[in-house]
């Protein structure tokens, strides 16, 4: 039985797909080395999916479960069918399956030419699997003390969470690396620490502004978080100048770019365009950064703030992502997230919720950039910037979520203390 057609139609309803809605065709699957022993059920490998979209092609990964029929659980199942060398089996989504991950964590374990490991010490094979159900561009399974992250949207190359872990070492504001996944000219999926008993930021956030309480000193120490992995990154990666008339022309483009995609933006370009070309005149140092910071990629343990998920923005290219660009594209994002958590609110634009997100942004800011000063100008151009990011991602990926970030282009207001937004609790 072809396996293209049920993988598509699992594909239209995966959170981790990004392309819902865009015409994409399953054009392609080629099967990766078994992880598993060959013949023997329960059996699991990668596959590499080509989408194509007509101009474009995107590479997903599958990793896929054979499983005996009649044993892959209902959330995972992908078809029923006739696999040359294992028979009639139930063909699963292996991070949505508990059957296969117990099959798949052991193999890991005993490594192979494409797994490389650091720790391996660190993962218990015999510990509890918690599989990770929430919204992710990627796909999240628990091991113990462990975490297992499953890449899905490919490009070839280093990973750029990879890269930047390893290079970060035993970092005390990022998890530990403990090993990876390659073959094929791809970086498939890494393992690393689980921050113990941790508060995701998000949810810790949203708590708090919809009942009134203040984390402005967590806030504050997320700042100085943010601000000990910058001082990181650029002490291994470097740093470069960059001429601020070429940073705007980027910014500038890239609305351009966005118009045709929400046309909803067009009639806004006036207003924001000023805004856009406030780094002009500028001497900047740019570096690496993580380039997709938001509050869900935090998380609050025992021991102060975790980041986590230095991929970078998901609608941009690796080579995009690579680039150095100025520690303001990460605090803009932070800043821009408060925004959203504000939705949580039982009234987003009411006193207490303004309020709430003044004190904020300012206690994050305090705790960034210390005595240093911060240009107004240079931080809303870069939340100017992320906001018309946010409307072509929401638009793609959560059309329900669009109108949080275009309120704030349609109202000027990004960049300010706040913005208004209707109520919605999902994390961002």
């Amino acid at each position: 039985m072809p396996l293209r057609p049920p993988w598509q139609d699992y594909l239209s309803r995966a959170r981790w797909f990004a392309g819902k809605g865009l015409g994409g065709r399953l054009t392609q699957l080629e099967p990766l080395g078994w992880y598993t022993s060959p013949g023997e059920l329960p059996a699991v490998r990668s596959e590499l999916a080509t989408v194509d979209y007509g101009s474009r092609q995107e590479t997903y990964q599958l990793v896929v479960g054979y499983l005996a029929p009649g044993t892959g659980e209902p959330g995972a199942l992908v078809t029923r069918a006739e696999v040359s060398g294992l028979g009639e089996v139930d063909v699963v989504d292996a991070p949505a399956s508990a059957t296969a991950m117990a099959t798949l964590i052991p193999a890991l374990l005993r490594g192979g030419p494409s797994v490389h490991w650091l720790a391996a010490e660190a993962v218990d094979a015999d510990a509890p699997l918690r599989l990770f159900t929430g919204e992710q561009s990627n796909s999240t399974v628990i091991v113990g003390g462990a975490m297992l992250k499953i890449f899905r949207r490919l490009e070839p190359g280093a990973n750029l969470e990879i890269e930047v872990l390893s290079a970060l070492g035993e970092s005390a504001t990022t998890p530990r690396l403990y090993g990876w996944i390659s073959e094929a000219g791809y970086d498939l999926a890494m393992v690393c620490e689980l921050v113990p008993d941790a508060k995701d930021g998000w949810g810790y956030a949203t708590a708090a502004c919809a009942a009134g309480r203040s984390i402005d000193d967590e806030l504050a120490a997320l700042g100085v978080a943010l601000r000990a992995v910058h001082a990181g990154l650029a002490d291994r990666f470097g740093t470069a100048p960059r001429d601020g008339a070429e940073l705007s022309a980027t910014m500038v483009a890239r609305l351009e770019e966005a118009i045709p995609q929400a046309p909803v933006l067009g009639p806004l370009a006036a207003r924001l365009l000023p805004a856009l070309k406030a780094p002009v005149g500028q001497q900047l140092t740019t570096q690496r950064v993580h380039g997709d910071f938001h509050l869900g990629q935090t998380l609050l343990g025992a021991d102060g703030w975790r980041i986590i998920d230095f991929e970078g923005e998901p609608l941009k290219s690796l080579e995009e992502r690579r680039e150095f660009d100025t520690v303001w594209r990460d605090v803009a994002g932070l800043l821009r997230s408060l925004d959203y958590a504000r939705s949580a609110h039982a009234e987003p634009s009411g006193p207490e919720a303004l309020a709430w997100c003044r004190n904020a942004r300012a206690a994050f800011l305090t705790g960034y950039a210390g005595a240093a000063e911060v240009d107004p100008g240079l931080l809303r151009a870069y939340e100017v910037d992320k906001a018309i990011y946010e409307v072509i991602y929401e638009t793609r990926n959560r059309p329900d979520w669009a109108h949080i970030p275009l309120s704030a282009v349609q109202d000027g207001l990004v960049g300010s203390a706040v913005t208004p937004s209707p109520t919605n609790t999902e994390e961002m």
